[in-house]
């Protein structure tokens, strides 16, 4: 590649020695398995959490959704069924 003729100007093409492409490849895996390290720590933290919380909301709201025994309150309905073919 002639470096007086670059297809991108501005921007020198160089050679990365081998060791500093096997020093950027070994950081660009430690990264990335820190960020797995990371996702599985918060996820045995949030997901428990989660379910605990949601548990707790299922609770109090059946406990708040529960029929309230009312004393004495009788309502007599006469049903009619209506024919709507016409």
């Amino acid at each position: 590649m002639d470096p007086r003729y670059s297809p991108y100007p501005g921007i020198k093409a160089i050679r990365m020695p081998r060791w500093a492409a096997a020093l950027a490849l070994m950081a660009a895996v430690s990264l990335g398995l820190l960020l797995i390290v990371l996702a599985a720590g918060l996820a045995l933290i949030i997901i428990p959490a989660a379910i605990i919380t949601g548990a707790i909301l299922r609770w109090r709201l059946r406990r708040r959704m529960a029929p309230v025994p009312r004393a004495g309150e009788i309502v007599d309905v006469e049903y009619r069924i209506v024919d709507r073919e016409r």
